[in-house]
Formats: C-alpha cells, structure tokens, sequence
C-alpha cells in the first residue's frame, strides 16, 4: 500500500486536510491502537517529536499532541490504526 493509501485509511478527513502543510505545529489527536497504549507508542510518539497527554484505555487510544509532520510517521507504525483530529464536539 502507497503513503496516500495509508494516510487516507488510518487519517480522518479533517486531519489529512490539517496536516497538507507537513509543519511543526502540533495537531492534538486521537490514536488508536489494537491493544491500548503501550511503552513503545509512548516511544513513538516521542521519536516525532511528540507527547502523550492521556491514555483513553476504554477505546484503546491515547491522546496527543505531534507536529503535523510527524503523524505522516506515525501511519507508517503498524501499531497505529486510526488517528482522529482530537477537536471540540459540539451538539445542536
């Protein structure tokens, strides 16, 4: 599977819009793993320049905040299965 394929599959469609620029400012998102978060995603994350800000264990996910350029990085984990804009939700 190509870089485009990837991002499309594991990115939602706000973020792929956010992270065209390929930047250093840090997007906040949500990353969801098959098990969890684990010492090696905490690793990962940090590898992009990145942080860890809470792990949401009910969903297996965690949640972060990782320049723009580093989530392109980040899909190419096989651990990583989506990543989600982590923005404010808001009803009518």
């Amino acid at each position: 599977m190509d870089e485009y394929s990837l991002l499309k599959s594991k990115l939602d469609a706000d973020l792929m819009m956010r992270i065209g620029d390929g930047g250093s400012a840090p997007i906040q998102v949500i990353v969801q793993t098959p098990d969890g978060l684990k010492d090696s995603d905490r690793n990962l994350i940090k590898s992009v320049g990145g942080r860890v800000k809470d792990d949401l264990y009910i969903i297996n996910a965690f949640s972060a905040d990782i320049p723009s350029k580093g989530i392109r990085k980040l899909v190419l984990s096989p651990r990583i299965v989506r990543i989600f804009n982590d923005g404010q939700v808001r009803s009518m």
